[in-house]
């Protein structure tokens, strides 16, 4: 299932498509010198960094803006609002891979400040999606192509669920799978990036549903509770990217008197199922994925 789970634990899922930033860094090895007169006082040790996977790619991006101990950069970004301007955002690095071209791309999330410099997001703060080109020389990194905030996705500040894809045989792309839950009800967006782009954007137009429901506002005489989620590839088809398919499985279950309204709230209403099972073909039209054959029957929220 390509469900997003509910706000609270987002930050989980992201955590899933990349590192672990919870776990300290193993201590340097102790050097031996040769003796000399005793100090007079031992220096503390300094805090032990967070084990970040991205670390490495995050400093050749960032520079000394990376800070180890936090797992994180503070750095002055493009406003997504303005791009004359920039902001002071924390920057996290979230992903990478491998490019067929031989380069690495790395995906970060950036969110907004407080005067501290830690994150300052709320439920209905999107993360922003940057995406960085490096190449390895000699075993040092060095920045090619940068993409700053190209996309706002997901909610509390986080981009979502990550996934590498193919989106041809030879090219690889980034998938985001970004929502949240507001009221009870949750809905899974499909968003689709291209790092090798020369302007990078979402190749969607319009959002692609893979998941919706409104299980946590669904009481005995809610008029309409549903359920439905799909599972979605690419298949080779005649564009610059593989078509995108998405098979849904799902039901809408409505009041048969929707009229009525009962007189107590906890009164269980009678309602009649319906299939939301349907197939959906979005193909890419030089521009962005478009809906070809089929219909994406998963509720908007």
């Amino acid at each position: 299932m390509n469900k997003l789970v509910p706000a609270a634990a987002l930050a989980a899922a992201l955590l899933s498509a990349g590192c672990s930033r919870e776990q300290p860094a193993e201590a340097a090895p102790l050097h031996i010198t040769k003796a000399g007169p005793p100090a007079a006082a031992t220096a503390p040790a300094p805090a032990p960094a967070v084990n970040d996977t991205y670390a490495d790619l995050m400093r050749a991006v960032f520079g000394t803006l990376y800070r180890p101990a936090k797992g994180n950069a503070l750095a002055d970004m493009t406003d997504p609002d303005d791009r004359r301007q920039r902001l002071r955002m924390v920057v996290t690095g979230v992903g990478s891979t491998r490019l067929p071209t031989g380069q690495t791309v790395l995906a970060v999330n950036a969110e907004m400040t407080d005067q501290d410099g830690e994150p300052q997001s709320a439920h209905s703060s999107a993360g922003l999606l940057s995406l960085y080109l490096l190449d390895n020389q000699d075993g040092t990194w060095q920045v090619r192509r940068r993409h700053e905030n190209v996309a706002s996705l997901g909610s509390f500040g986080q981009l979502g669920e990550i996934k590498w894809v193919h989106l041809t045989k030879d090219k690889v792309g980034l998938a985001v799978l970004h929502g949240g839950t507001w009221q009870g009800q949750t809905i899974t967006l499909l968003a689709l990036f291209d790092p090798t782009a020369e302007k990078v954007a979402d190749l969607v137009s319009e959002s692609i549903a893979v998941y919706s429901s409104n299980d946590g506002a669904c009481g005995p005489s809610t008029d309409t509770c549903w359920e439905a989620e799909a599972q979605w590839h690419f298949e080779p088809g005649g564009a610059a990217y593989d078509d995108l398919v998405l098979t849904i499985t799902g039901y809408e279950d409505i009041a048969k008197n929707p009229a009525v309204e009962p007189e107590n709230p906890d009164e269980t209403v009678e309602r009649v199922r319906k299939s939301l099972n349907a197939n959906a073909r979005y193909v890419y039209d030089g521009k962005h994925y478009q809906l070809r054959d089929g219909k994406n029957t998963i509720p908007g929220i």
